[in-house]
This record gives structure tokens, sequence and C-alpha cells, in this order.
């Protein structure tokens, strides 16, 4: 059981990591290499910035599967550690 939630944590932690990669190249494209360098850091930046920026740059839908994965990666992967201490 905690293999199968190990697993899908690393699903929802895959989806996470491609919607960053999206967001941060429309981060790159709208205001340069320098806040761009900053995001890839600093993923809270990029979260943050695309949240302010979602409805100006049509990223609506991908923030919120993007917070969504996000959420459901830090879950199952909280569920996941606490079944292997068992």
């Amino acid at each position: 059981m905690g293999m199968l939630i190990g697993l899908l944590a690393m699903v929802a932690g895959l989806g996470s990591l491609v919607c960053f990669i999206i967001v941060l190249i429309k981060l790159f494209q709208t205001e340069g290499p320098l806040y761009g360098i900053l995001g890839l850091i600093c993923s809270l930046y990029t979260l943050i910035w695309g949240w302010m920026n979602a409805d100006k740059l049509n990223i609506k839908n991908i923030m919120l599967i993007w917070t969504g994965l996000l959420v459901l990666s830090i879950i199952l992967n909280v569920v996941a550690g606490g079944l292997s201490a068992m």
C-alpha cells in the first residue's frame, strides 16, 4: 500500500515539475533572464508570480493544476512516509 502511494506521489511530483517548467518559460519570456533565473532558483517565486499573472498570461488552468498537484504531492508524501514508519 505504501509503495503505491509513494508511486502516486512521484507521478504528482512529476506533473508538478512539468507545470513549473511551463510557468518558468512564461516567466523568462515576460520578465527576462534576471527574474527567470530567480524563478529557477526559487520555485516559490515562480508559483507566486504565476498566480499574480495568471489572468494576464492566460495560464490560470496551468496554475490550478500545478497548485493541486503540489498539494496532492505533499499529502501523498506525508502519508507514504507515515506508512513506511509503521
